[in-house]
């Protein structure tokens, strides 16, 4: 089992902003592994926590919060990125929240101009043992230029889709440095995309919010091809004040912090069902949690009815706190 370590064992402050509501941490050669980038940097914020700790919500309150944290990493590294050929590049759809076209609109010369942004359209089917993605090339719109690269992703557990994408990025044009973006991100995907720059000699930048995850080897809803990302796993890395939060608002279990992003805004009512249902298999106890954070009103006679169809034995586990509350 790996020994948890926290920000403060194996990082340094390295920058805050103007407000002082978003800092930086800076970790050089974490643990000297030569497969990680010997540099990486955490941006601690009030959106990044909520969002972590904001399993409840769904729709626009978490793309909302997924902007913010958008907004905060720009604050933090618009004088690194200062005078550099910047270029972005989404990964549609799951991408498509984390643009950073907007935030950028206050920095110059980006007040003027608009951000050079390549939109990648990617298909991910699981490998027949269901171990692993295979990405499979579609569609790119946009031109390859600059000589730094930004890819803001949602969420990044595997990181075989940005990994298969500058793979074949790189041999139309190469930068010099890549930045990669994620607001729940996990070292065994870093990993998998510092393999591809170094093969090429390319600089690897990651960009965590809040916490360095752990992804899980199985996912906590069985039969859905979901790997997890949890604050609680021993090898996430965060502060000791984000960990105890974590620990308390997820009542101790390894529960994912994220669930499936691209459900949670495009279909909140499953993502919710889901969450329950992740819920009742960790045993977390309903009688802990805020159900006035859902942004999906779980009182509603409606939204039961669509939990007892999707499984009798979940809407009896809940059923009781409901109905007295």
């Amino acid at each position: 089992m790996t020994d948890r370590a926290f920000l403060e064992d194996v990082g340094t402050p390295y920058s805050i902003n103007a407000l002082g509501s978003a800092k930086t941490w800076e970790v050089r050669r974490f643990r000297n592994d030569p497969g990680l980038p010997p540099l990486i940097y955490v941006i601690e914020c009030e959106a990044g926590g909520r969002f972590l700790l904001g399993r409840a919500l769904s729709g626009r309150p978490k793309f909302n919060l997924i902007r913010y944290i958008a907004k905060a990493f720009v604050e933090l590294f618009s004088e690194q990125l200062s005078g550099r050929q910047l270029s972005q590049y989404l990964i549609l759809r799951g991408a498509y929240p984390f643009d950073l076209q907007y935030v950028f609109g206050a920095t110059p010369p980006y007040g003027r101009l608009l951000l050079p942004t390549g939109f990648i359209k990617l298909q991910r089917v699981l490998n027949p043992e269901g171990t692993d993605w295979v990405v499979h090339a579609r569609d790119f719109i946009g031109e390859y230029q600059g000589d730094t690269w930004l890819l803001p992703d949602t969420a990044l557990a595997s990181g075989a889709t940005i990994a298969h994408f500058l793979k074949n990025a790189f041999t139309q044009h190469l930068p010099k440095r890549v930045y990669v973006i994620t607001a729940s991100g996990s070292l065994e995907g870093i990993r998998r995309i510092y393999q591809e720059c170094l093969n090429k000699n390319v600089e690897l930048i990651p960009v965590f919010s809040q916490c360095i995850f752990e992804v899980s080897k199985v996912g906590n809803l069985p039969g859905l091809p979901l790997t997890d990302l949890s604050v609680i796993s021993p090898g996430s890395i965060t502060t000791r004040e984000f960990y105890e939060k974590a620990f308390r608002r997820y009542q101790g279990t390894r529960m994912c912090c994220v669930g499936d992003i691209g459900e949670s805004l495009d279909n909140p009512v499953q993502y919710s069902i889901h969450s329950l249902w992740e819920m009742k298999i960790l045993g977390m106890d309903p009688k802990k949690e805020d159900w006035n954070a859902w942004t999906v009103n779980v009182r509603e006679k409606s939204f039961q009815e669509k939990v007892s169809d999707f499984n009798p034995a979940l809407a009896d586990y809940f059923h009781e706190i409901w109905k007295t509350e």
